[in-house]
């Protein structure tokens, strides 16, 4: 794949500017897991397409309400959302993945840990990442980028969206493209603080829709099972409205066509009554001819 033409002085104008102080410590989900690096894969599910602080509150809340990862694998989207809350970005979907991902951890090891990936060459960390069943490459990247300082760029639709409004590449230019473009623009030993500084500069810029090809907008929210039930009653009182509406009209053409049948029956009685009495009065008019 070819990497894109992006403007390197945009690019590093960015990156000056919203550098911070300081790189963020690894989340923490309790004492005993500090340094786990599923601390780090769990935070970046929360963080792909989201704010940072959102998803520094939503960990610090998952953290204060669940034991560990396995308490954490087993829970259903439900009630991992009562503790997001149910306005969280792309709430149902990314709790979904954070479930499924987890549960896929778990069968492959008989527990939820990725130490491993440190003691894996590269390629196979890597390899295995992008492997986990619907994890989003920013999440796959980011995981290994912080936590194992892999020389990958964590890139999704939204900071894509941002760059390419800033002029920063080309609005044609995919995600891969640009991660690729940018991990290879910049030095190794940058790309931590680089990437936090994408980040911050995506949150602080205003969502917009941009057009062509390669952009993409943000993913849109998977309905929760509560709008589903919500949707299927009223398609449910739709329908049934829709009959009773058919019942009565089929109703009133019944009851037309009796009236018809009714009126036609009568016409008929009538018409046979008025032709017996003409016949009786046939019958009169001959016996007065006979007997003058």
């Amino acid at each position: 794949m070819k990497a894109p033409a992006g403007n390197r002085t945009k690019l590093a104008s960015i990156v000056k500017k919203h550098a911070p102080s300081e790189i963020p410590p690894h989340p923490i989900w309790s004492e005993e897991s500090a340094g786990d690096p599923v601390a780090l894969f769990v935070h970046s599910i929360l963080a792909w397409e989201a704010p940072l602080a959102t998803a520094d509150a939503a960990f610090e809340k998952l953290s204060k309400q669940l034991v560990d990862w396995n308490d954490l694998r087993v829970c259903l989207v439900d009630e991992t959302m009562e503790i997001v809350g149910p306005r969280y970005p792309n709430a149902f979907r990314r709790l979904l993945l954070l479930r499924t991902s987890l549960t896929a951890i778990y069968k492959k090891h008989h527990e939820v840990d990725l130490r491993h990936l440190g003691s894996s060459g590269k390629r196979e960390a890597r390899a295995y990442m992008e492997a986990l069943p619907e994890v989003p490459s920013f999440v796959a990247h980011r995981t290994l980028l912080v936590g194992f300082r892999h020389n990958v760029m964590p890139m999704d639709a939204r900071l894509l969206v941002k760059l390419q409004q800033a002029g920063v590449v080309d609005p044609e230019a995919s995600e891969s493209a640009v991660a690729t473009w940018i991990a290879k623009e910049l030095p190794n030993d940058a790309l931590v603080e680089a990437h936090f500084a994408l980040h911050a500069f995506a949150d602080s810029t205003p969502d917009k829709s941009v057009g062509g090809k390669g952009s993409r907008s943000r993913p849109a929210a998977e309905p929760s099972p509560r709008s589903v039930k919500s949707s299927a009653k009223k398609s449910s009182a739709k329908a049934a409205g829709a009959k009773k509406t058919a019942a009565k009209t089929a109703k009133a053409a019944g009851s037309k066509k009796t009236t018809r049948k009714a009126a036609s029956a009568k016409d008929s009685k009538t018409t046979t009554k008025s032709t017996k009495t003409k016949k009786t009065t046939g019958k009169a008019g001959g016996s007065r001819k006979k007997n003058p």
